[in-house]
Protein backbone atom coordinates (compact mmCIF):
# COMPACT_ATOMS: atom_id res chain seq x y z
CA UNK A 1 0.00 0.00 0.00
CA UNK A 2 1.27 3.18 -0.78
CA UNK A 3 2.55 5.57 2.12
CA UNK A 4 0.93 8.96 1.27
CA UNK A 5 -2.33 7.34 3.15
CA UNK A 6 -0.93 7.98 6.25
CA UNK A 7 2.32 10.64 5.95
CA UNK A 8 2.71 10.16 9.74
CA UNK A 9 1.49 9.17 12.84
CA UNK A 10 -1.35 11.87 14.90
CA UNK A 11 0.68 13.61 17.17
CA UNK A 12 -2.36 13.68 19.47
CA UNK A 13 -2.00 10.06 20.51
CA UNK A 14 1.44 9.84 21.33
CA UNK A 15 1.67 9.18 25.30
CA UNK A 16 -2.16 8.49 25.35
CA UNK A 17 -4.05 5.39 26.04
CA UNK A 18 -6.54 5.85 23.48
CA UNK A 19 -8.03 8.30 20.96
CA UNK A 20 -11.52 9.49 21.50
CA UNK A 21 -12.71 7.20 18.40
CA UNK A 22 -11.52 3.81 17.38
CA UNK A 23 -12.22 3.03 14.11
CA UNK A 24 -12.86 -0.66 13.74
CA UNK A 25 -12.42 -2.75 10.54
CA UNK A 26 -13.17 -6.51 10.61
CA UNK A 27 -11.98 -8.05 7.54
CA UNK A 28 -11.63 -11.64 6.08
CA UNK A 29 -10.15 -11.28 2.82
CA UNK A 30 -10.19 -7.86 1.71
CA UNK A 31 -8.42 -7.75 -1.90
CA UNK A 32 -8.65 -5.91 -3.33
CA UNK A 33 -10.99 -2.98 -1.90
CA UNK A 34 -8.96 -2.87 1.45
CA UNK A 35 -6.53 -0.81 0.26
CA UNK A 36 -8.81 2.31 -1.00
CA UNK A 37 -10.91 1.67 2.47
CA UNK A 38 -7.50 2.19 4.48
CA UNK A 39 -6.64 4.91 2.60
CA UNK A 40 -9.54 6.48 2.81
CA UNK A 41 -9.92 5.75 6.61
CA UNK A 42 -6.25 6.94 7.36
CA UNK A 43 -6.57 10.05 5.26
CA UNK A 44 -9.14 11.58 8.01
CA UNK A 45 -8.64 15.11 8.70
CA UNK A 46 -9.95 17.48 12.27
CA UNK A 47 -10.30 14.42 14.34
CA UNK A 48 -8.38 11.79 16.70
CA UNK A 49 -8.50 8.59 15.98
CA UNK A 50 -7.29 4.96 16.08
CA UNK A 51 -7.57 2.22 13.60
CA UNK A 52 -8.19 -1.04 14.65
CA UNK A 53 -8.01 -3.82 12.11
CA UNK A 54 -9.17 -7.47 12.77
CA UNK A 55 -8.46 -10.37 10.14
CA UNK A 56 -10.42 -13.23 10.83
CA UNK A 57 -7.51 -15.56 9.35
CA UNK A 58 -7.54 -14.04 5.73
CA UNK A 59 -5.47 -15.82 3.05
CA UNK A 60 -4.71 -13.31 0.08
CA UNK A 61 -2.47 -11.12 1.35
CA UNK A 62 -4.91 -8.81 3.42
CA UNK A 63 -2.45 -9.75 6.23
CA UNK A 64 1.02 -8.55 4.69
CA UNK A 65 -0.58 -5.42 3.52
CA UNK A 66 -2.44 -4.70 7.10
CA UNK A 67 0.83 -5.61 9.53
CA UNK A 68 3.22 -3.53 7.30
CA UNK A 69 1.14 -0.66 7.74
CA UNK A 70 0.59 -0.99 11.01
CA UNK A 71 4.35 -1.04 11.32
CA UNK A 72 4.66 2.71 9.53
CA UNK A 73 2.00 4.33 11.20
CA UNK A 74 1.30 4.04 15.08
CA UNK A 75 -2.63 4.84 15.08
CA UNK A 76 -3.15 1.51 13.41
CA UNK A 77 -3.53 -1.58 15.29
CA UNK A 78 -3.46 -4.71 13.43
CA UNK A 79 -5.02 -7.94 15.09
CA UNK A 80 -5.38 -11.33 13.46
CA UNK A 81 -7.49 -14.11 14.95
CA UNK A 82 -5.99 -17.37 16.11
CA UNK A 83 -8.59 -19.02 13.67
CA UNK A 84 -11.48 -17.89 12.14
CA UNK A 85 -14.29 -16.69 14.39
CA UNK A 86 -17.37 -15.92 12.01
CA UNK A 87 -18.00 -12.84 10.81
CA UNK A 88 -20.39 -11.85 13.54
CA UNK A 89 -17.74 -12.59 16.61
CA UNK A 90 -15.05 -10.48 14.87
CA UNK A 91 -16.98 -7.52 14.68
CA UNK A 92 -18.75 -8.34 18.48
CA UNK A 93 -15.15 -8.28 19.58
CA UNK A 94 -13.81 -5.82 18.42
CA UNK A 95 -16.40 -3.49 20.62
CA UNK A 96 -14.63 -5.16 23.78
CA UNK A 97 -11.38 -5.02 22.10
CA UNK A 98 -10.97 -0.95 22.66
CA UNK A 99 -10.94 1.77 24.96
CA UNK A 100 -12.33 4.78 23.07
CA UNK A 101 -15.68 6.28 24.34
CA UNK A 102 -16.72 6.60 20.75
CA UNK A 103 -16.91 3.48 18.14
CA UNK A 104 -17.24 2.87 14.32
CA UNK A 105 -17.51 0.07 12.10
CA UNK A 106 -15.83 0.60 8.70
CA UNK A 107 -16.47 -2.24 6.23
CA UNK A 108 -13.46 -3.28 4.01
CA UNK A 109 -14.86 -2.55 0.62
CA UNK A 110 -16.01 1.16 1.84
CA UNK A 111 -14.68 4.80 1.64
CA UNK A 112 -14.81 7.50 3.61
CA UNK A 113 -15.26 11.22 2.21
CA UNK A 114 -11.94 12.98 4.17
CA UNK A 115 -14.22 14.70 6.54
CA UNK A 116 -16.41 12.10 7.58
CA UNK A 117 -15.41 10.65 10.94
CA UNK A 118 -14.78 14.75 12.37
CA UNK A 119 -18.38 15.69 11.45
CA UNK A 120 -19.97 12.83 12.97
CA UNK A 121 -18.06 12.95 15.73
CA UNK A 122 -18.94 16.72 16.30
CA UNK A 123 -22.36 15.96 16.12
CA UNK A 124 -22.73 13.37 18.49
CA UNK A 125 -20.76 15.36 20.72
CA UNK A 126 -22.81 18.10 20.91
CA UNK A 127 -25.81 15.92 21.46
CA UNK A 128 -25.65 14.17 24.51
CA UNK A 129 -28.55 12.69 24.61
CA UNK A 130 -27.81 11.05 21.08
CA UNK A 131 -26.43 7.48 20.89
CA UNK A 132 -25.48 7.52 17.35
CA UNK A 133 -24.63 9.99 14.89
CA UNK A 134 -24.66 8.53 10.93
CA UNK A 135 -24.38 10.24 7.48
CA UNK A 136 -26.25 9.86 3.88
CA UNK A 137 -23.77 7.84 1.18
CA UNK A 138 -23.25 7.42 -2.23
CA UNK A 139 -23.50 3.98 -3.52
CA UNK A 140 -20.66 2.77 -5.58
CA UNK A 141 -19.83 -0.17 -7.75
CA UNK A 142 -17.19 -2.29 -7.78
CA UNK A 143 -14.74 0.17 -10.15
CA UNK A 144 -16.02 2.97 -8.10
CA UNK A 145 -18.73 4.42 -10.02
CA UNK A 146 -21.04 6.23 -8.44
CA UNK A 147 -24.80 4.16 -9.29
CA UNK A 148 -27.44 5.58 -6.79
CA UNK A 149 -27.39 7.41 -3.55
CA UNK A 150 -28.85 6.74 0.08
CA UNK A 151 -30.55 9.72 2.50
CA UNK A 152 -32.78 7.82 5.96
CA UNK A 153 -36.25 7.62 5.49
CA UNK A 154 -36.76 6.54 9.03
CA UNK A 155 -37.28 9.53 11.38
CA UNK A 156 -34.31 7.99 14.01
CA UNK A 157 -34.24 11.24 15.76
CA UNK A 158 -38.14 11.14 17.15
CA UNK A 159 -37.84 12.17 20.75
CA UNK A 160 -40.06 9.04 21.62
CA UNK A 161 -38.33 5.92 21.65
CA UNK A 162 -41.57 3.81 20.29
CA UNK A 163 -41.53 6.10 17.51
CA UNK A 164 -38.25 5.76 16.40
CA UNK A 165 -38.34 1.95 16.89
CA UNK A 166 -41.75 1.74 14.65
CA UNK A 167 -40.39 3.89 11.88
CA UNK A 168 -37.53 1.60 11.50
CA UNK A 169 -39.72 -1.55 11.70
CA UNK A 170 -42.82 -0.13 9.23
CA UNK A 171 -40.43 1.64 6.62
CA UNK A 172 -38.71 -0.02 3.92
CA UNK A 173 -35.21 1.26 4.21
CA UNK A 174 -31.60 0.19 3.63
CA UNK A 175 -30.25 -0.13 6.98
CA UNK A 176 -27.04 2.35 6.74
CA UNK A 177 -27.18 4.00 10.00
CA UNK A 178 -25.15 0.58 11.40
CA UNK A 179 -22.19 2.09 9.57
CA UNK A 180 -22.41 5.14 12.13
CA UNK A 181 -20.50 6.42 15.08
CA UNK A 182 -21.80 5.11 18.19
CA UNK A 183 -21.36 5.91 21.73
CA UNK A 184 -19.71 2.75 22.76
CA UNK A 185 -20.77 2.72 26.77
CA UNK A 186 -24.27 2.56 25.25
CA UNK A 187 -23.24 0.20 22.56
CA UNK A 188 -21.34 -2.40 25.05
CA UNK A 189 -25.41 -2.68 27.05
CA UNK A 190 -27.42 -4.09 23.63
CA UNK A 191 -26.83 -7.07 22.69
CA UNK A 192 -24.86 -6.32 19.86
CA UNK A 193 -25.09 -8.19 16.80
CA UNK A 194 -26.80 -11.88 17.40
CA UNK A 195 -25.98 -14.14 15.02
CA UNK A 196 -28.28 -13.72 12.18
CA UNK A 197 -28.51 -12.50 8.67
CA UNK A 198 -30.20 -9.42 9.19
CA UNK A 199 -28.26 -8.59 12.64
CA UNK A 200 -27.62 -5.07 11.82
CA UNK A 201 -31.26 -4.03 11.92
CA UNK A 202 -32.03 -5.91 15.34
CA UNK A 203 -29.12 -3.70 16.70
CA UNK A 204 -29.78 -0.70 14.92
CA UNK A 205 -33.75 -1.25 16.38
CA UNK A 206 -32.22 -2.33 20.17
CA UNK A 207 -30.22 0.75 19.81
CA UNK A 208 -33.10 3.04 18.75
CA UNK A 209 -34.83 2.14 22.46
CA UNK A 210 -31.54 4.18 24.60
CA UNK A 211 -31.52 7.26 22.39
CA UNK A 212 -32.24 9.25 19.68
CA UNK A 213 -29.88 9.30 16.32
CA UNK A 214 -28.76 12.06 15.15
CA UNK A 215 -28.06 12.89 11.27
CA UNK A 216 -25.33 14.58 8.88
CA UNK A 217 -27.39 14.94 5.57
CA UNK A 218 -24.10 14.81 3.21
CA UNK A 219 -23.11 12.31 1.49
CA UNK A 220 -19.79 11.54 2.87
CA UNK A 221 -19.74 7.48 3.09
CA UNK A 222 -19.23 5.73 -0.14
CA UNK A 223 -20.83 2.38 0.42
CA UNK A 224 -19.32 -0.45 -2.30
CA UNK A 225 -22.26 -2.79 -3.72
CA UNK A 226 -20.74 -5.51 -5.53
CA UNK A 227 -20.97 -9.23 -6.09
CA UNK A 228 -18.90 -10.38 -3.88
CA UNK A 229 -20.91 -9.13 -0.85
CA UNK A 230 -21.20 -11.42 2.12
CA UNK A 231 -25.00 -10.66 2.18
CA UNK A 232 -24.97 -11.26 -1.06
CA UNK A 233 -23.67 -14.65 -1.31
CA UNK A 234 -25.08 -16.48 1.96
CA UNK A 235 -28.44 -17.73 2.22
CA UNK A 236 -30.25 -17.13 5.97
CA UNK A 237 -30.20 -20.08 6.65
CA UNK A 238 -26.73 -20.50 6.15
CA UNK A 239 -25.77 -17.33 7.40
CA UNK A 240 -27.62 -18.90 10.96
CA UNK A 241 -25.56 -21.82 10.82
CA UNK A 242 -22.06 -20.70 10.25
CA UNK A 243 -22.34 -17.62 13.12
CA UNK A 244 -24.13 -19.51 16.03
CA UNK A 245 -21.60 -21.13 18.49
CA UNK A 246 -24.63 -23.63 19.94
CA UNK A 247 -24.47 -27.23 18.05
CA UNK A 248 -28.41 -27.53 17.94
CA UNK A 249 -28.88 -28.91 14.76
CA UNK A 250 -32.08 -27.09 13.78
CA UNK A 251 -32.18 -24.02 12.02
CA UNK A 252 -35.49 -21.67 12.67
CA UNK A 253 -33.60 -18.28 11.18
CA UNK A 254 -36.65 -16.13 10.96
CA UNK A 255 -38.25 -17.65 14.13
CA UNK A 256 -34.83 -16.52 16.05
CA UNK A 257 -34.92 -13.02 14.32
CA UNK A 258 -37.77 -12.81 16.13
CA UNK A 259 -36.96 -13.52 19.74
CA UNK A 260 -33.99 -11.43 19.10
CA UNK A 261 -35.99 -8.38 18.69
CA UNK A 262 -38.37 -9.62 21.27
CA UNK A 263 -34.80 -9.96 23.46
CA UNK A 264 -34.19 -5.96 22.28
CA UNK A 265 -37.47 -5.05 23.69
CA UNK A 266 -37.74 -6.81 27.02
CA UNK A 267 -34.03 -5.48 27.81
CA UNK A 268 -34.20 -1.77 27.11
CA UNK A 269 -34.34 0.81 30.01
CA UNK A 270 -37.91 2.02 29.13
CA UNK A 271 -40.71 1.76 31.79
CA UNK A 272 -43.06 -1.23 31.24
CA UNK A 273 -45.87 0.80 29.55
CA UNK A 274 -43.10 1.76 26.66
CA UNK A 275 -41.91 -1.38 26.51
CA UNK A 276 -45.48 -2.90 26.20
CA UNK A 277 -45.95 0.30 23.33
CA UNK A 278 -42.57 -1.21 21.78
CA UNK A 279 -44.26 -4.51 21.17
CA UNK A 280 -46.64 -3.82 19.58
CA UNK A 281 -44.14 -1.18 17.03
CA UNK A 282 -42.44 -4.53 16.06
CA UNK A 283 -46.15 -5.59 14.53
CA UNK A 284 -44.91 -4.84 10.74
CA UNK A 285 -42.13 -6.87 10.94
CA UNK A 286 -44.49 -9.93 12.56
CA UNK A 287 -46.74 -9.71 9.79
CA UNK A 288 -44.17 -9.89 7.18
CA UNK A 289 -42.53 -12.31 8.94
CA UNK A 290 -45.11 -14.76 9.45
CA UNK A 291 -45.41 -17.05 6.93
CA UNK A 292 -41.45 -17.47 6.92
CA UNK A 293 -41.95 -17.96 10.37
CA UNK A 294 -44.77 -20.82 9.65
CA UNK A 295 -42.36 -22.64 7.11
CA UNK A 296 -39.34 -22.45 9.69
CA UNK A 297 -41.43 -24.69 12.14
CA UNK A 298 -42.62 -26.62 9.56
CA UNK A 299 -39.16 -27.64 8.52
CA UNK A 300 -37.63 -27.68 11.63
CA UNK A 301 -40.76 -30.24 12.93
CA UNK A 302 -39.82 -32.66 9.64
CA UNK A 303 -36.17 -32.77 10.35
CA UNK A 304 -36.73 -32.99 13.79
CA UNK A 305 -38.93 -36.24 13.15
CA UNK A 306 -36.16 -37.56 10.47
CA UNK A 307 -33.31 -36.59 13.45
CA UNK A 308 -35.52 -38.74 15.47
CA UNK A 309 -35.83 -41.77 13.15
CA UNK A 310 -31.85 -42.06 12.28
CA UNK A 311 -31.59 -41.87 16.09
CA UNK A 312 -33.77 -44.87 17.24
CA UNK A 313 -32.02 -46.81 13.85
CA UNK A 314 -28.56 -46.70 15.75
CA UNK A 315 -27.82 -50.27 17.28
Amino acid sequence: MEQQASPRPAPSLVGRAAAPIAVALPVYNGLPYIEVALRSLLSQTGVDFELHIADNCSTDGTEELCSELARHDERVVYHRRPRNVGVTANHNRLVEEVDSPYFIWAAADDAYRPDRLAKLYEALRHRPDAVLSFSSATQIDSAGEEIGGWDDVCDTGHPDPVARLRDLMAKQHENYHCYGLFRREVLRRTQLLPPVKNNDRILIAELALYGPFVEVRERLLLHRLHERRLTQCTSQREWYRTQRTDDRKLVLPNVEEAGWYLRAVRRSPLPLVDRARAMLALSPWFRANAVPMARNVAKAALEGAKLAVGGRRRP
